[in-house]
């Protein structure tokens, strides 16, 4: 666990995904009552999990795109009493008992530590954002994605960088790819409202699943990814 901010907390991992590795990054927030929130669970383990308890109790799990459920269950699992948050399609895809839907017109459980919007008309996400005030950090799934540049791209995995991933928009500061296929914005003027609403957050780095944390001139880089969609 590598602390960030204010009550913050980020954990690095991987996945293999077509012989090469994603990289992936859980965050964990300590809520003003003590109590632990934690955004897109990686792989459990028992030296993890040792140094999550030494933050707090963990009382929310939160899966926020449709994408990213993996290791979900284990979580639910290893901490039976916490409350479960996620995307629409996650119930199709993990045999949750209990759980609440995140969407448009819920109730802030987490009103005083966090914000939140629900990406509109994108099924295929679903996702949701959040903007932690005591670090000032916008918190994201798959919407903002930060790839580093890296000339010396060697071997198997560095032509897939090259040839396939690069290609199709997994490059630099970007947005996650799919978006900018047409079909899957169901509702563009909504979709850009969202983007809007996020902007008006006052954060200054966006801590994303996929990269490096964006630290830099984060609300600059932010709204040059939202203007492609205007």
């Amino acid at each position: 666990m590598r602390q960030i901010g204010d009550d913050i907390w980020v954990h690095e991992d991987s996945r293999k995904m077509l012989g090469t590795k994603l990289g992936l990054r859980m965050t964990v927030v300590r809520l003003q009552d003590g109590r632990l929130w934690v955004h897109s669970p990686t792989a459990m383990s028992s030296s993890l999990q040792q140094a999550i308890n030494e933050l707090g109790p963990v009382s929310y799990l939160v899966a926020a795109n449709n994408h990213h459920s993996r290791w979900l269950q284990d979580w639910i699992d290893a901490y039976p009493d916490a409350e479960v948050y996620v995307s629409a399609g996650i119930p199709r895809k993990v045999p949750l008992s209990s759980y609440h839907i995140l969407q448009r017109g819920m109730e802030n459980v987490w009103q005083g530590d966090l914000e939140w919007y629900t990406m509109p008309s994108v099924p295929l996400f679903n996702e949701t954002v959040f903007y932690h005030r005591h670090s000032s950090s916008l918190i994201v799934t798959d919407l903002v994605q930060n790839y580093p540049e890296n000339p010396n791209k060697a071997g198997f995995a560095g032509a897939m960088a090259k040839y396939v991933f690069e290609p199709i928009g997994f490059k630099g500061c970007c947005v996650a790819p799919p978006l900018k296929m047409g079909f899957t914005l169901k509702d563009k003027p909504a979709f850009n409202r969202f983007l809007q609403s996020v902007q008006e957050w006052d954060f200054d780095k966006i801590i994303v699943t996929h990269g490096n944390i964006i630290e830099d001139d984060a609300k600059a880089k932010f709204a040059l990814l939202s203007s492609r969609f205007a």
